[in-house]
């Protein structure tokens, strides 16, 4: 596993106020994935969505919606302007029920692509989750597991297995095989990229994840299908034992 270093900030930040172009670009955005989401996408992500009353038309009030979550879930957002953390960094926060988001969301001219994790990734893709008890606690547990990690080997190890299954992973769904990572969730290119036939799709394994790098520049070659959220909490509830 390649751990990306701190490229710039200092931590956590006051939210900010986003300008008419940025919320442009959002908006932009959320039309485009919503159309592609359609039919492929978990329905947890729409049920998280509407229970905190996000829209596609603006950035989030991020007071708002930690004062939804804190009822909900007992989780909150926090903005941060590290433009980029390893995955082992991010997910220890998970323990304290935060959920880190950077301050900044891609030019209009970059609608497509953006080298490094923005608001509309952290935001359209991970925060509707975080309203849905189960997958909020396994998150929780997913912080606690690397935090309680004794060396750099485990930690690496749960942050990936987390990168295969919460990021990246797909999930059974009344018969059928839908989107559940928030990677694909957030990324148009991802989300084509794993319903194509250029990807392996198999059963979600420990071992096989294990022997695995994360590649977050390179469209996934193998993801990994989750029987239900049970599946995944069964699986970092042995890294808590």
């Amino acid at each position: 596993m390649k751990n990306q270093k701190i490229i710039q900030g200092g931590g956590v930040i006051p939210f900010k106020k986003f300008s008419k172009e940025e919320n442009e670009v959002w908006k932009l955005l959320c039309e485009k994935q919503m159309k592609n989401l359609r039919g492929k996408a978990t329905k947890l992500h729409k049920q998280g969505w509407d229970a905190l009353g996000m829209s596609t038309e603006y950035i989030p009030n991020f007071l708002e919606i930690n004062k939804k979550l804190k009822k909900l879930t007992s989780w909150e957002i926090e903005m941060t302007d590290i433009t980029y953390e390893n995955n082992v960094e991010w997910v220890g926060a998970l323990a304290d029920k935060k959920h880190r988001i950077t301050n900044f969301i891609r030019k209009k001219k970059d609608l497509d692509y953006t080298p490094l994790p923005d608001i509309f990734h952290d935001v359209f893709g991970h925060v509707p989750f975080l309203a849905i008890p189960q997958y909020a606690r396994i998150l929780e547990k997913f912080g606690r597991a690397i935090v309680k990690a004794k060396n750099k080997e485990n930690k690496d190890h749960i942050a990936k297995l987390g990168w295969y299954g919460y990021e990246f992973g797909l999930i059974k769904e009344d018969g059928e095989i839908k989107a559940f990572g928030t990677g694909l969730m957030s990324s148009s290119g991802e989300l084509q990229n794993a319903f194509s036939e250029k990807v392996l799709k198999v059963p979600y394994d420990e071992k096989v994840i294990r022997n695995l790098d994360i590649s977050p520049h390179e469209f996934h070659r193998k993801l990994f299908i989750l029987e239900n959220l049970d599946h995944l909490e069964e699986v970092v509830n042995r890294w808590l034992k």
